[in-house]
């Protein structure tokens, strides 16, 4: 049996088992005073199961989460994979008309969350059970301690096909679309993660990704699957970061471009090359930031790419990595260049990324077999993103064509948050784009035409999108016009409006960056 082969026969509980089986005493989950082994873990995780088993948690269950990054999401993330359940982890800053609507779509059978979340807790009143991780629990709902307390006992082993995340993501139809992960979505790339990364189980994971995407959970399984041990924090803070690293001798981190851009416009400091990284690991980065990154603190920069439906398709090697490239093809997955008619392209050709596919990728958006068809032009999955390949095959990433803006991190569709401007009685039209911000990233700007004899104020309208929207979806900056550049099929001319900039006219520039999930100070 080839290495595929056999990756192909693990869920991600078998990664855990693994592990415990080589490592029961070696540190797992950094911090705290002295941290938590693999064995301290895998029991938490066993208990956890039991009792979640005896609320009725079972094979095909799903259990929504509303929590920030912290350790407790690992431990229930494995303990439903354990059970052949999925977690559903909604962002930390989403609003009640959003949490509604996501447990209602999940078909969640509990909710695990904190007293920061108590007007969620209470929309979740009408599920079998609810619990809360930090203090003292309200009426009819469960504490940790009580969650943790449970019985270990015997469980069906789940297939390697079977759910293991849905996650909620924006996209251009502006309902957020629920990915169906598998544990193989997360196996695989994890173990191909290893290979290239050269990792061992002396490394030390630092975790500042959110547990509530794809990339903190995929690293937290790339540790997992190599004996590494992992320091989960709740989120990027600039000012943090190398504190952080020496405190829990950190080697490996996961990184969106803008943490690179943040950290090195930071005033240099004596001693700065002085740490334990021995590499960072992510996508994103300008070639201009990765490199400055890389020569002001002596890390390499290696890039990678996947979206959430494809997790990891392609990754540098740490070893043998090609400068400005997004890397090769995992064992995996297949990748290549196509035209707007599905034919294959010869390197060199700038087209459309697309990936086949393959056992790693989503089982489909939930609820939604049409929009899971139209993602796919025969088994090849249409990524929206445009770039090359060459000749050995290394790809090269060059933009992205969707109506996406990608903002600190987060995917935010364009017509989502047109639809609750529109929704304003004031406003005849609106559009929503992406326009550069200084840190290589997109902040999102909306062009607005008002009805006839209506006047509204740019804090009347924030507040409206924010009644609806998480904070890191609302407009930034906000632009009155008397008209929009439209196409004789009458759409917005967007490319026009995006070449316009951040500030060109600007009516409004709100600079409040609170819920964004990259703190830059």
């Amino acid at each position: 049996m080839t290495d595929l082969e056999h990756a192909l026969t693990l869920n991600l509980a078998d990664l855990l088992d693994r592990s415990l089986e080589r490592f029961e005493q070696r540190p797992f989950l950094l911090g705290g005073p002295a941290g938590r082994t693999f064995g301290e873990i895998g029991s938490e995780v066993d208990r956890l199961a039991g009792s979640l088993a005896e609320l009725g948690v079972g094979a095909g269950s799903r259990v929504a989460v509303l929590l920030p990054s912290r350790p407790e999401m690992l431990t229930l993330w494995l303990a439903l994979a354990r059970l052949g359940a999925a977690m559903v982890p909604m962002h930390p800053d989403s609003t009640l008309p959003e949490v509604r609507v996501l447990l209602a779509r999940a078909g969640a059978c509990g909710l695990v969350t904190d007293q920061a979340h108590g007007s969620a807790l209470e929309e979740a009143a009408a599920l079998p059970w609810r619990a809360v991780i930090d203090g003292e629990p309200p009426p009819q709902a469960l504490s940790w301690s009580q969650l943790v307390g449970g019985v270990p006992r015997s469980l069906a082993r789940p297939a390697p096909g079977q759910l293991v995340s849905l996650l909620f993501t924006s996209g251009t139809t502006g309902a957020p679309k629920g990915v169906r992960m598998t544990h193989s979505s997360f196996v695989l790339p994890a173990l191909a993660f290893g290979r290239f990364m050269a990792v061992t189980p002396e490394d030390r994971f630092f975790g500042c990704l959110p547990l509530f995407h794809l990339a903190g959970q995929a690293f937290a399984a790339s540790a997992l699957a190599a004996g590494a041990s992992i320091a989960v924090v709740e989120r990027f803070r600039g000012s943090d970061f190398w504190r952080q690293v020496a405190e829990t001798r950190a080697t490996l981190v996961r990184y969106i471009g803008e943490m690179l851009a943040v950290l090195c416009k930071h005033s240099p400091v004596p001693g700065e090359r002085e740490h334990t990284l021995r590499a960072v690991y992510g996508g994103g980065a300008r070639p201009d930031v990765a490199e400055e990154f890389s020569r002001r603190f002596a890390v390499p920069v290696v890039e990678g790419y996947g979206l959430t439906e494809t997790s990891t398709v392609l990754c540098n090697s740490l070893a043998l990595g090609r400068r400005g490239s997004i890397g090769r093809a995992l064992e995996h997955a297949r990748v290549r260049i196509a035209d707007d008619l599905g034919r294959s392209l010869p390197a060199g050709e700038v087209g459309e990324i697309q990936v086949e596919r393959n056992a790693a990728m989503m089982d489909g958006y939930e609820g939604d077999p049409a929009l899971t068809a139209s993602v796919f032009v025969g088994d090849w999955f249409r990524t929206g993103d445009s770039g090359y390949g060459d000749e050995e095959g290394w790809f090269y990433f060059l933009g992205r064509d969707k109506d996406v803006v990608r903002r600190r991190g987060e995917n935010v569709a364009a017509s989502e948050v047109e639809g609750v401007l529109a929704r304003h009685p004031a406003v005849a039209l609106a559009a929503v784009v992406g326009v550069a911000d200084d840190l290589g990233g997109e902040e999102i700007k909306a062009y607005l035409v008002l009805r006839p004899g209506w006047q509204v104020s740019a804090t009347q309208l924030r507040s409206w999108c924010a009644d609806s929207l998480a904070p890191f979806k609302v407009p930034r900056f906000l632009e009155l016009c008397e008209e929009l550049p439209m196409t004789p099929t009458h759409k917005v001319r967007k490319k026009e409006l995006k070449v316009r900039g951040p500030l060109l006219g600007a009516w409004f520039d709100c600079r409040e960056e609170a819920g964004i999930s990259l703190v830059t100070s």
